[in-house]
């Protein structure tokens, strides 16, 4: 008799964790994954539509923007990652890399471990070419078009098709959803459907201090002042 009340006691205390635990909040639950980056510079920026403040966690799912003239810097790991004015941006897990998702704007990222960080645009993804260290941009002008520029190093870009491009050291390049077949069997100029891109060389950079303009220079110039070699990510 005493253990079958001893066992209904302990069923009815299970239920009840298992209820608890069923109705927590979700702020309550994300608290336990852990981190993915950690704000380091804020100015006129939200971390989920709340003011980003500096040593604020981010996790995975969380959106970060910046307001017209506002700026933000985070470290990722031993990487890190910057967006300039009117830029958003979410932080996801892929694979075994941290992605910046850009959704808009302006998004700067230096990293010393290019197979641990990518950055996600609406035409494909930006990485490192190689496991040199890397320091570039992307700017999303549209959904169908984006430029992108190796300030260090060399990056690859993977477009939703698989077609890939590498962009050297010092260049410039825009890259322009291609459009898709014309009727009749025809095809455009590029030659692939809509998931292709057309790339332009826009520019050769000749140096880093002479390619950033305002926010982004003064961001580099904060991230080196204690380094030999710039852009440190440590």
């Amino acid at each position: 008799m005493r253990f079958n009340i001893l066992a209904g006691a302990r069923s009815c205390l299970i239920a009840l964790l298992v209820v608890g635990l069923l109705n927590l909040p979700v702020p309550v639950m994300a608290a336990s994954s852990k981190p993915l980056g950690m704000v380091v510079a804020t100015e006129h920026a939200r971390l989920d539509n709340a003011t980003a403040a500096i040593g604020a966690d981010v996790y995975s799912g969380d959106a970060l923007a910046t307001d017209i003239g506002g700026s933000l810097r985070m470290k990722v790991g031993p990487s890190q990652v910057y967006l300039l004015s009117a830029s958003s941006a979410t932080l996801v897990t892929r694979e075994n890399r941290v992605q910046a998702k850009v959704e808009h704007g302006t998004v700067g990222f230096s990293t010393t471990y290019p197979e641990q960080l990518e950055i996600g645009t609406p035409l494909g993804v930006i990485r490192g070419a190689n496991s040199q260290r890397v320091f570039g941009q992307v700017a999303v002008l549209s959904a169908t078009k984006m430029q992108i520029s190796a300030y260090e190093g060399t990056l690859l870009v993977v477009a939703a098709n698989g077609e890939q491009k590498t962009i050297e050291q010092g260049q410039t390049y825009e890259a322009t959803l291609a459009a898709d077949p014309e009727p009749g069997g025809g095809q455009n100029q590029a030659g692939v459907g809509g998931t292709g891109i057309n790339w332009k060389h826009v520019a050769f950079v000749a140096g880093v201090a002479g390619a950033l303009g305002g926010t982004a220079l003064a961001l580099w110039l904060e991230q080196s002042e204690s380094c030999s070699n710039p852009p440190c990510s440590d």
